[in-house]
């Protein structure tokens, strides 16, 4: 499971007022990729038999894996919970003062007998530190828009 961070009505605005700034990718189908043939599979629930699958990525917006936004949120200073909203000057100053070193976690693996496999990949520098970049560019976009940033 993941979080997304945006600003309110965020898609809205966004194809109403800019919507030069969505990123489109386009890849094929798993039901062509996976098939014998190579062919589109014509009832397939995912491209409706046309073969490819289009994404939209929307500016303004971050997904991240709910145990690195825990984690994330806990290292700004504010209270967790798997939804919210916040005021843009609250995320901006809260990211002023967190250093991306506060946020780093150790990655692990175990493989304790009668349990299952677990790999956790952690957080390092870099990450972090993008994290914290993409909640300003957020924030800084909500705070001219006179908006909030939610998260669910």
């Amino acid at each position: 499971m993941s979080i997304t961070f945006t600003i309110n009505d965020n898609k809205n605005f966004i194809d109403n007022n800019c919507p030069e700034l969505i990123h489109r990718e386009v890849y094929s189908c798993q039901c062509v990729d996976f098939s014998e043939n190579g062919e589109v599979h014509p009832t397939c629930s995912l491209c409706d038999g046309i073969g490819s699958v289009a994404y939209e990525e929307y500016p303004f917006e971050v997904n991240i894996a709910n145990a690195n936004a825990r984690t994330l949120i806990n290292a700004l200073g504010l209270t967790f919970d798997y939804c919210g909203e916040i005021d843009p000057r609250t995320i901006l100053k809260a990211v002023k003062r967190t250093p991306a070193a506060l946020i780093e976690r150790e990655g692990y693996e175990s493989h304790n007998e009668g349990e299952p496999h677990m790999i956790a990949f952690g957080i390092h520098e870099d990450q972090a530190q993008s994290y914290l970049d993409r909640l300003a560019y957020i924030a800084q976009e909500a705070e001219k828009r006179e908006e909030r940033i939610y998260w669910s």
